[in-house]
């Protein structure tokens, strides 16, 4: 018996929507296109990962730029969106390549433009009608700017205000379409029109989660959650970084065709004193803790967890202690994230938690400590939705109101050396603990997307303890 294999899966993200997926694209176009009210283009990445090199390394997936994923569900790069509003003709034109048979016997199937059939394709699949050669998008683009009645153009680039200053990302694709746009503006037939930033109108209808974006968060967060507990079910035959990295990474992989939300961090000992401890190679004893921050996508939502488990199987009197400041810091975060709570806000509830814990538990039960930081080591929180890290790069968010429908991450941390006598035993040890889990902010408050994920010192301690029973 043959199964029925998907065609376009690689290149159109439909979000297990089916065919219904082509109005949800086509209405957050029109969404945007009443917000905004100009003619506007967006870009796709320019190419695949490795593409700018001279050998592509085919193996690696295509992640789109996440407003062409948002506004279009098309994985494929060298792809331009043109938004009119005003326009009689089409109101949306998408721009693509000239389809490559010999490429596709390559890397698959391809949106492409040069004969009808392909033309038709594109239509059918993504529900966009009016499909044009990438090589027309300047002309295209001169004659729609010359029958504009306000000579604006709308373009999205990641720009924020950093110490009181304007500033922008220029080492993205996105800056490099803005300037190959204001360079075909000034030898077009309307030089004087302005070029304007839609990022902020954009963001404002991205970042609010929908219920099929809600509900491939939660199918991550349950792939997640299941490679998490597997791993701690085999934990005791794992000796080194790379292992965990591995043997979680692949369960992660096992449920989700999509990816992983990043590369795992996977740090024993002192070396979770890194925040973003990368080289996963070291062994650990069985006397260190391991920091685990991991995730899958599932269509194009993220799970960003972290935990942090005894190699042993269970929590010495010191790891506990420093594991549930930590996680009591979680709890508060938790219980305050609300509409009209800024993350500032939430900052100040987590680190005066920890804080407050160190001094009043810890040092008074004649505990000393050293920290890597002064006060906070890093933000509690951050947006989260098409991109693991979404919104704007510089978090000026941060200070706004959140809103219903927000994703965020919740991940106190604690890193330092920390040094304690508890119950007639001496403990020494450098040492970092992050607990992450995801929030959905709600009218009424939050939801905690995560909870699947064990982090608990009891259900840790089960875990570990009944599975390696059970593999004995």
């Amino acid at each position: 018996m043959t199964t029925k294999k998907k065609t376009y899966s690689g290149i159109f993200r439909d979000a297990g929507f089916g065919s219904k997926a082509k109005r949800r694209y086509r209405d957050r176009r029109k969404k945007l296109m009443q917000r905004e009210g100009k003619l506007m283009a967006i870009t796709g990445v320019p190419y695949g990962p490795g593409g700018e090199t001279v050998w592509a390394y085919a193996h690696c997936a295509t992640y789109q730029e996440p407003a062409m994923m948002y506004l279009t569900g098309i994985n494929q790069s060298n792809v331009i969106l043109l938004l009119d509003p005003h326009s009689k003709e089409s109101t949306e034109i998408l721009f693509v390549g000239k389809k490559d048979l010999a490429m596709e016997f390559w890397d698959g199937v391809r949106f492409g433009v040069g004969d009808p059939k392909s033309v038709k394709e594109v239509q059918s699949v993504t529900g966009i009608k009016d499909i044009r050669d990438v090589c027309d998008f300047d002309e295209v683009l001169q004659q729609r700017l010359s029958r504009q009645r306000k000579k604006v153009l709308g373009l999205l680039w990641m720009e924020g205000t950093k110490k009181g200053r304007k500033v922008a990302i220029r080492s993205d694709h996105n800056w490099e379409f803005k300037k190959m746009v204001s360079r075909a503006i000034k030898s077009s037939k309307a030089p004087q029109t302005k070029v304007s930033n839609i990022m902020k109108g954009h963001f404002e209808l991205r970042l609010p989660l929908d219920k099929i974006d809600v509900a491939n968060t939660l199918k991550a967060q349950e792939i997640t959650a299941e490679a998490f507990k597997e791993t701690l079910r085999k934990f005791h035959k794992l000796s080194k970084e790379n292992q965990v990295a591995g043997f979680v990474e692949g369960q992660m992989l096992m449920g989700s065709p999509y990816g992983l939300s990043f590369p795992s961090i996977i740090a024993s000992g002192k070396n979770a004193t890194v925040l973003h401890y990368m080289k996963n190679d070291d062994e650990f004893s069985r006397d260190e803790m391991v920091l685990m921050d991991f995730g899958v996508r599932w269509m194009t939502m993220h799970a960003d967890i972290s935990r942090t488990v005894p190699a042993t199987g269970r929590f010495n009197h010191m790891q506990k202690l420093l594991y549930e400041i930590v996680l009591r810091a979680q709890w508060a975060v938790e219980q305050k994230a609300a509409p009209g709570v800024t993350i500032d806000q939430l900052n100040d509830v987590c680190w005066g938690s920890i804080n407050h814990d160190m001094e009043n538990m810890f040092s008074k039960w004649g505990g000393k400590f050293s920290l890597k930081y002064k006060k906070r080591p890093h933000g509690v929180s951050h947006l989260m939705g098409e991109q693991e890290h979404d919104g704007d790069p510089f978090r000026n968010y941060l200070s706004q109101p959140m809103k219903a429908g927000w994703m965020i991450s919740n991940e106190p941390g604690l890193y330092g050396k920390f040094k304690i006598k508890l119950y007639g035993a001496d403990y020494d040890a450098e040492l970092g603990i992050r607990i992450e889990d995801n929030l959905l902010i709600t009218d009424m408050g939050c939801i905690n997307l995560s909870r699947a994920v064990p982090k608990t010192v009891t259900e840790i301690h089960k875990l570990m303890k009944n599975m390696k029973e059970e593999d004995e």
